[in-house]
């Protein structure tokens, strides 16, 4: 009996080794958005651990990972999704835009950063505060840019841009408006100010000395960057949007007409 006894304990253990054992397998894949274009420095990570890698150029990862553990796929300006690993040896990842996240995305200069990590001043404008019963984008900057002056000089057709200073006056030389970048293409006031505000996607400004320092002498009045809309895959949508004003005086006043003077 003492030998089957230990017979039997010698299985159990057996058994409890086999349970508590973990088969690893070697996962690859790639990793792109809902347009199919690969994402480049996606993290791929086993979750609640620190085994991890992430995509290359090309948006492929290989990762080394027990059976029934998970990855979860992270990206700034994405939102994670987590994956239940089985015998499977490829997993093809979507990544989906998270359009939150993507307000926190600052643009500076010829980069991107997150707002949080931002040191300069940069202001970013809600594009449905520039969205006013006027032709002209730039009568609409006064009261709405923190830190922006401006002022209308005449409504003449043609000729009522307003003129703005974003580092305050300065100088009244040659060229004392701020650069203007529209996709990053130097551009005149005149030309920011037909833009219609529905075709704008983002609107930034840099008003510190940041602006000198990535765009030369030229920034020293401060810039402004502002980004279109670009077209997506998908149905075609039509947008349409209707003003109308009218202007009476308040009062009509009655004045002496020449007769009546004379008398």
């Amino acid at each position: 009996m003492k030998i089957k006894t230990n017979k039997y304990i010698l299985l159990l253990l057996f058994v409890v080794g086999l349970s508590g054992y973990s088969q690893k397998v070697l996962i690859s894949g790639k990793v792109v958005d809902e347009q199919g274009v690969p994402l480049p420095g996606v993290t791929v990570l086993e979750k609640a651990t620190a085994n991890g890698t992430s995509t290359d150029f090309d948006g492929k990862y290989v990762i080394d990972i027990d059976i029934n553990k998970t990855l979860v796929f992270s990206y700034v300006g994405f939102n994670s999704q987590e994956i239940l690993v089985s015998d499977e040896s490829t997993i093809n990842v979507i990544l989906k835009e998270n359009l939150e996240a993507l307000d926190e995305v600052q643009v500076v200069a010829f980069s991107k950063q997150k707002k949080s990590s931002v040191i300069g001043s940069v202001t970013t404008v809600k594009v449905s505060e520039l969205k006013q019963p006027s032709t002209n984008l730039t009568n609409s900057f006064a009261g709405r840019i923190a830190g922006m002056i401006s002022y209308q000089r005449s409504g003449e057709p043609g000729q009522d841009n307003a003129e703005f200073f974003i580092r305050g006056v300065t100088t009244f030389g040659y060229k004392n408006n701020p650069l203007i970048l529209i996709d990053g293409l130097q551009v005149e006031p005149s030309d920011l100010a037909r833009i219609e505000p529905d075709n704008i996607a983002s609107f930034s400004i840099m008003k510190d000395a940041t602006a000198t320092s990535l765009y030369g002498a030229r920034g020293a009045n401060g810039v402004i960057l502002v980004t279109t809309k670009e077209g997506k895959k998908g149905k075609a949508r039509v947008s349409f949007r209707y003003e109308n004003s009218f202007s009476a005086p308040s009062q009509t006043n009655e004045f002496v007409e020449a007769v009546e003077y004379m008398e």
